[in-house]
């Protein structure tokens, strides 16, 4: 085999491979977000109530979530989905076990975020008390895309470290949207 037809195989193969790579890469960003298609455009049902989460708190506002006052178990959002979402949980510590937040998509009832956001909102309890304590967590919505809006169902949920059994304790409604990755 001559010297010029081994450059011309060589050329050939690097043009086929980048022909090759050009391709796979044109499929992966035609193909990113495409679960993320059945968030767009979701009507928000006009029956329910709903809150579009603050975007954000100060730190002087964030201690005044610590000292308040609270008589049942509640959930707060705040962020977005560029940015990400924080979690203010209150709950009464009664047995030790887990705190965490799950969120649905409300008109199909899909699970959001499963693993992401159930053990990045997830707080130990190990300390009981009379009060209702204050808990935090912090996430992002993998599901949609930024401001493409969506109604969410977020819960507040505990495990029972001497029963594993979950309950739910409470849930609020909120227009949120997700994070393009």
């Amino acid at each position: 085999m001559t010297l010029t037809k081994k450059i011309l195989i060589g050329i050939s193969s690097i043009i086929i491979l980048l022909i090759g790579f050009l391709f796979w890469l044109f499929f992966e960003i035609a193909n990113e977000n495409k679960g993320d298609e059945i968030f767009y455009n979701i009507e928000i049902p006009e029956n329910l109530k709903f809150e579009k989460p603050v975007l954000y708190l100060s730190n002087r506002q964030i201690d005044s979530l610590r000292n308040l006052k609270v008589e049942q178990e509640k959930i707060l959002v705040i962020g977005n989905g560029y940015s990400g979402y924080d979690f203010y949980m209150w709950h009464k510590p009664s047995e030790k076990g887990e705190l965490y937040i799950k969120a649905y998509e409300l008109t199909k009832n899909i699970q959001l975020s499963e693993w992401k956001l159930s053990n990045r909102t997830k707080n130990k309890i190990s300390e009981l008390s009379n009060e209702y304590k204050f808990y935090e967590g912090r996430t992002v919505i993998d599901e949609g895309t930024f401001d493409n809006f969506y109604p969410t169902r977020f819960e507040l949920w505990f495990k029972s470290d001497s029963s594993g059994i979950e309950k739910k304790l409470t849930e609020k409604n909120y227009v949120i949207d997700g994070w393009d990755r």
